[in-house]
């Protein structure tokens, strides 16, 4: 089966949308993992990515659909019960209040999603019981966008914004752009801009100025083996 991520791109609704569902191979164990939250040992799952792979809106999915509250990973409260995200644990941390909100999901009393850009075993946690309890956690891995999620993503972006985008355009912009959510998403506002700004379609010679204002210029693509063929 396909994977699937989900990933913002209404221009008007800044929103994380279940209606804007990408499929790819870089994040089906975390959709599988997160639709059945419900089994999760010790109620607890680590969503693990790099940043712009989309926890962020995989989380905010799994929140609303559960009724949950996004915590700080700062302060997280001693005796709260439910459904809970808590972002970026691999920075700053409130670690006794992170154990004993394990403890309450240990005990069916929370379910808790934890999200970090690296693994657990980076983290710098120095209570040794929360250790324990983070290391027994299951863990699943988000990689960055495949070129079939970011195919995707920029019809559907270039759709929203009433961009007339062929298969042929898509493919070249993906060989050469960065693969994140937030790259797709800022090279799309930035083809569109340049369109209106210049009463020009979105072609190929478009795209190529605005990627090489974006950084990536046709002689450094040319070094790693992007032709620009017709």
């Amino acid at each position: 089966m396909a994977n699937q991520l989900w990933f913002d791109f209404s221009p008007a609704d800044n929103g994380f949308s279940e209606k804007n569902f990408c499929y790819g191979h870089s994040n089906a164990l975390a959709k599988q993992a997160l639709d059945r939250w419900q089994s999760w040992s010790l109620g607890a799952l680590i969503l693990v990515g790099p940043s712009g792979c989309g926890k962020s809106h995989l989380s905010e999915i799994w929140r609303n659909n559960n009724n949950g509250r996004i915590l700080s990973s700062a302060s997280i409260p001693l005796r709260d019960t439910g459904s809970f995200v808590i972002e970026d644990v691999d920075g700053q941390l409130d670690e006794e209040g992170l154990f004993h909100l394990l403890n309450r999901a240990m005990n069916d009393q929370a379910r808790v999603l934890l999200t970090a850009r690296t693994g657990p075993s980076s983290w710098r946690i120095n209570l040794g019981d929360l250790r324990s309890r983070i290391n027994a956690i299951e863990m699943v891995r988000i990689e960055e966008p495949d070129e079939q999620v970011l195919s995707e993503m920029l019809k559907k972006l270039g759709k929203d914004r009433s961009l007339r985008l062929n298969d042929k355009l898509i493919r070249y912009l993906v060989e050469r752009m960065e693969r994140s959510s937030q790259s797709a998403l800022r090279l799309i506002d930035n083809l569109n801009s340049r369109s209106l700004e210049t009463s020009r379609p979105v072609n190929r010679a478009l795209a190529k100025q605005v990627l090489n204002d974006m950084g990536k210029t046709p002689e450094l693509l040319d070094l790693m083996g992007f032709a620009d063929n017709q």
